[in-house]
């Protein structure tokens, strides 16, 4: 007799757990499909602070790295995608890890150590280039040796790149410390050659830079839409 009560009781107790986790999945399936896809970039201006990268007549590739930064945030939020960058001033990170390790280091492992914490779709890192022989110009798109998905990203946007400038250049694979050790498909643009005169005078035109960066967006998209053809033709419908 009072195993039975037990038995009854059992049951008592189980049969509102079990309608609540039911619940609670379905609802958990309806708030999943109401909610907007999460869309994450990491857009990383290269170096900053003390660290002013390369230059060219008094111009410091950090301050072009970052205003370019800012503009691709302006083009990428005005899509709907959620833009996190590594600085925003003239800062590096190194502060993300405070200990060991010389600056650079710890500011190359500041900028991995953030870009894991926000878990984005991509990462895509601004640099400008420079080379002793001042002819040589043009955005450049490099991606991580042996990294598939990194590659046809760098792909998509070389091809928009490529449509804005007069030299038609190749994407380039790389050991970067930045793109090695990030999870998410990752690229570094290099914007153009600061060594090259007629770069470098668009380097500091706001609109060029503009259309450099609305070519990023469009290659990142054709990069999306090769990865989920779906979602991406019904987002560019709505």
């Amino acid at each position: 007799m009072i195993s039975l009560y037990i038995v009854v009781i059992r049951r008592r107790v189980l049969v509102p757990i079990l309608l609540c986790l039911t619940w609670l999945a379905v609802f958990g399936l309806v708030l999943a499909g109401l909610l907007p896809e999460r869309r994450v970039i990491v857009i990383d201006p290269g170096h900053g602070g003390i660290d002013g990268g390369t230059s060219s007549n008094g111009l410091l590739e950090k301050h072009i790295n970052l205003q370019m930064g800012h503009i691709l945030r302006e083009v990428l939020e005005a899509r709907q995608y959620q833009v996190v960058m590594t600085r925003t001033d003239d800062s590096d990170v190194s502060h993300f890890v405070p200990e060991g390790a010389s600056r650079y280091r710890r500011d190359l492992k500041g900028r991995v150590r953030l870009v894991g914490r926000v878990r984005p779709i991509s990462l895509i890192s601004i640099h400008v280039n420079w080379h002793k022989d001042s002819w040589r110009r043009g955005a450049i798109v490099y991606y991580q040796n042996g990294e598939t998905e990194s590659r046809l990203l760098a792909e998509a946007i070389q091809k928009e790149l490529n449509a804005l400038q007069p030299v038609q250049r190749q994407v380039r694979a790389a050991d970067f410390y930045v793109l090695r050790n990030t999870d998410a498909p990752a690229v570094l643009v290099e914007i153009g050659f600061i060594s090259n005169p007629e770069d470098r005078k668009l380097m500091q035109d706001e609109a060029y830079l503009t259309k450099q960066a609305e070519a990023i967006r469009a290659g990142l998209e054709a990069f999306l839409q090769q990865l989920n053809p779906s979602a991406e033709s019904s987002r560019g419908r709505s």
